[in-house]
């Protein structure tokens, strides 16, 4: 059977048939064999680490803002004298969030819960692994996804599958990526957020969503190196949940065009490969770079040197429309790099009522409970494939994968804020 990974992804496009082999449904026997070691490993982990949680370390949410400073935004006069505090601050555009553009017109009343509430029960300043593990599989239908994109990422090697995994939580949590995700695009730059650096446009041939990034609108200077880190943590994130509908795969477009001197920034460049290839190596069928600039040769070598070989092989420089459409079809290419698709951003700024599910508690815990009775089939079901002879797609795991996918999906609006391309 055909392991994608292993074949060049301009080739895997001319063909113009998903490569399926080395997916959920699609494994061949030393594949499943690699992916049941692994689930060993990480039931064995779970239990190990019950008793001992992860510290947020290296969040992201406080980086600046009210957070940085623990002002709860349901706390209306200390969010008052915060802002009366930092006037010149939040009045200079570089610096303003998305909250504060929002609070500076006279929107005041908070538009996510003030007081953060970590999944299953965990503390705001530390996560356990099992926790953040299992909110990482929301975003698939089924966390076999989660763990085959490791495999493959690895090359199907077992042992460094199982690292793969737990750098990538481990990760998540000292980021504090489930409070990045709880507040949404509040805490994003404003800037940033009305010019869209990275825009869902069309869909490739396969159906995947495209995530257009366009590079010359990064100018260093009008933001600072917190924002950008966090915007890349956030969009990275934001595309993953948005491919779930659509096999929880997704097409990264980097559009060079107009690309200055002042749009190199090899350090935004370096956090976006380096992210992907941590968290999400299963979530981009393809990376493809529309370059017309001679500036761009230097910087490619430099960035290929960052990125592994599975990652090398699904990226691809494409210098022109006709190139673009061995992936995109004609009318799904944007106008701006020659296709046929009509469209232009404008950012929606969140509203008051969208996230209405995040205010609901008795709904949030009902929610909760059957997504952790989901969890806790699943391993059992999984424990019991691990110890046995059966198919790992066998029909009472199959059927367990199925329940989790359903309490993930309905657990979701309460746990996150809604994003641009929801409310558009």
């Amino acid at each position: 059977m055909t392991v994608p990974d292993t074949a060049d992804i301009g080739q895997i496009y001319s063909q113009g048939e998903r490569q399926l082999g080395g997916t959920v449904g699609h494994l061949d026997a030393r594949q499943e064999a690699a992916l049941k070691a692994v689930w060993a490993k990480l039931l064995a982990h779970f239990d190990s680490t019950a008793d001992t949680p992860i510290p947020v370390d290296k969040s992201l949410v406080r980086l600046s803002g009210l957070a940085k400073d623990a002002v709860a935004t349901d706390n209306a006069a200390a969010v008052t004298q915060w802002y009366a505090d930092h006037a010149a601050q939040v009045a200079e555009v570089k610096h303003q969030l998305v909250r504060d553009k929002l609070y500076l017109d006279g929107h005041h009343a908070p538009l996510v819960p003030g007081a953060f509430a970590p999944l299953l029960g965990d503390p705001q300043d530390s996560r356990r692994f099992s926790s953040a593990f299992w909110q990482a599989c929301m975003r698939y239908a089924s966390p076999d996804t989660y763990v085959i994109g490791s495999l493959r990422a690895t090359e199907w090697d077992a042992d460094k599958a199982f690292a793969h995994v737990v750098h990538s939580v481990q990760r998540r949590i000292s980021q504090e990526i489930d409070r990045l995700m709880w507040e949404g695009d509040l805490l994003m730059n404003r800037r940033i957020s009305e010019n869209g650096l990275c825009i869902r446009t069309g869909c490739d041939k396969f159906g995947y969503p495209v995530f257009v990034v366009p590079v010359r609108l990064n100018i260093a200077r009008e933001r600072t190196d917190a924002d950008v880190e966090k915007f890349a943590a956030y969009s990275l994130e934001k595309v993953a949940q948005l491919a779930r509908k659509h096999e929880g795969r997704a097409v990264l477009l980097y559009d060079f065009s107009g690309f200055k001197l002042e749009n190199v920034d090899l350090s935004f460049s370096k956090i976006l490969i380096t992210t992907v290839q941590e968290l999400y190596p299963y979530t981009f069928s393809a990376t493809l770079l529309f370059v017309n600039s001679w500036l761009f040769s230097g910087i490619w070598k430099v960035m290929r040197g960052w990125m592994d070989p599975v990652v090398a092989r699904r990226t691809m420089i494409v210098k022109d429309a006709k190139a673009l459409e061995t992936f995109i079809p004609r009318d799904q290419i944007p106008t701006s790099m020659g296709g046929q698709l009509k469209f232009q951003y404008q950012y929606v700024y969140p509203t008051t009522d969208e996230n209405a599910k995040m205010f609901d508690a008795e709904g949030r815990q009902r929610a909760e409970h059957e997504f952790a009775a989901s969890v806790e089939a699943f391993s059992k079901q999984t424990k019991e494939w691990v110890g046995g002879s059966q198919s790992y797609n066998n029909e009472s795991r199959t059927q367990a994968a199925a329940a989790f996918d359903s309490a993930a999906v309905e657990l979701d609006p309460y746990i996150r804020a809604r994003f641009v391309e929801e409310r558009t």
